[in-house]
């Protein structure tokens, strides 16, 4: 018997579904919801509530999750061990800046009051492809520098860096491993430039690329209700929110991954502190 109820199209991209369970790995289920995913990099979930072991059971139909804190955590804007707290998250992929950023992103919304900020996707699939020949041309091949946030509320250059903060180099348009279809990969928050331009050239294209991938006709905004499962391809898709600070929002985070943050960047210790985890960083 199917788990899946009911499957929908979002607009402008991305598709929801409503599951009675959770499919069990290698099943015909799993498949479709994976097939679901894999068509835009953004899948909505309704039906479900899991506990933090049950969702990386889910995360796992999709690919590798590492048990560590730097990946798993909560997100929350009045949980005492919450991350981001209540600021704005201007556009982004998160970790761009390690050589093997994170493949997925996952969400579950715990307790959400009906104000509460929502999220917002932007495709980077749909911002390529609407990109004028011309402009296709004159990016292909280039690469961006991509740097550890430092700053908020603007874009992040390589003058807010500070001594021992790590930046890596990804080209601007990349290909999805599954599927071979085209994204823009740069964005708004991380990009510190893209290598080879002037500062005035590196500009102008930086902000023509960002009015394609920040088109209103390029963004879902999913409004959280508690139960939500949100999952989202985290190199073809970018995030963003407003500030949190009206209505009670906690979230669930899983993430998927190969490699860990740890891993690719063991001196930085600060990401582990502002998640509460001190206790488990002093003794790895």
């Amino acid at each position: 018997m199917t788990m899946i109820v009911d499957v929908e199209k979002i607009a402008p991209f991305g598709n929801a579904v409503e599951l009675t369970a959770l499919p069990s790995e290698g099943s015909a289920d799993a498949a479709r919801l994976l097939e679901l995913y894999q068509e835009d990099g953004l899948l909505v979930v309704r039906g479900l509530k899991l506990d933090h072991d049950r969702q990386v059971d889910f995360c796992r139909l999709f690919g590798p999750v590492l048990p560590t804190p730097y990946e798993n955590f909560i997100v929350s804007n009045v949980e005492a061990d919450g991350h981001l707290g209540t600021r704005e998250l201007l556009w982004h992929n998160d970790v761009p800046y390690l050589p093997s950023p994170y493949l997925a992103g996952c969400l579950h919304g715990l307790r959400v009051d009906p104000e509460a900020v929502g999220t917002r996707f932007a495709s980077g699939y749909r911002a390529y492809e609407k990109l004028p020949e011309a402009l296709k041309q004159r990016i292909a091949g280039l690469k961006a520098l991509h740097v550890r946030e430092r700053v908020y509320d603007r874009r992040n250059r390589l003058t807010d860096l500070e001594e021992g903060d790590m930046c890596t180099v990804h080209a601007v348009v990349r290909e999805a491993a599954a599927t071979g279809r085209k994204y823009l990969f740069v964005n708004q928050a991380w990009t510190a430039q893209i290598i080879g331009l002037s500062e005035v050239d590196e500009n102008a294209l930086m902000l023509e690329l960002h009015d394609h991938f920040y088109a209103q006709d390029n963004v879902y905004k999913h409004a959280w209700a508690e139960g939500d499962i949100v999952l989202w391809d985290n190199l073809a898709v970018q995030h963003a929110r407003g500030k949190a600070g009206t209505g009670v929002r906690t979230l669930q985070r899983v993430t998927i991954t190969r490699l860990g943050y740890a891993d690719q960047y063991p001196t930085d210790l600060g990401i582990g502190e502002s998640l509460g985890n001190r206790e488990m960083l002093a003794a790895t």
